[in-house]
């Protein structure tokens, strides 16, 4: 494998799809055993909950991209560019 040309990048686009990978780990399995241990009603709440604790964890991605961004724009402001 050869090594990537902005580290950066690499490690922003290998965290979102960790995250994006077990959050679909999550509901699959999750949402499945559920379903097989309780029945279709206790696997739609629990599925209902996993996504509510999927949007709590996305608005707190959103906040972290939004302090990141606005780092940057000061750095490049300090710069004079």
């Amino acid at each position: 494998m050869r090594d990537p040309e902005n580290s950066r990048e690499h490690r922003r686009r290998t965290d979102r799809n960790l995250l994006l990978g077990f959050f679909a780990i999550l509901f699959i399995v999750g949402g499945g055993l559920i379903a097989v241990f309780y029945g279709n009603s206790a696997a739609a709440l629990g599925v209902g909950c996993m996504a509510a604790g999927a949007a709590l964890a996305g608005l707190v991605m959103l906040i972290m991209l939004g302090i990141q961004w606005l780092s940057e724009w000061l750095d490049r402001r300090a710069m004079g560019e």
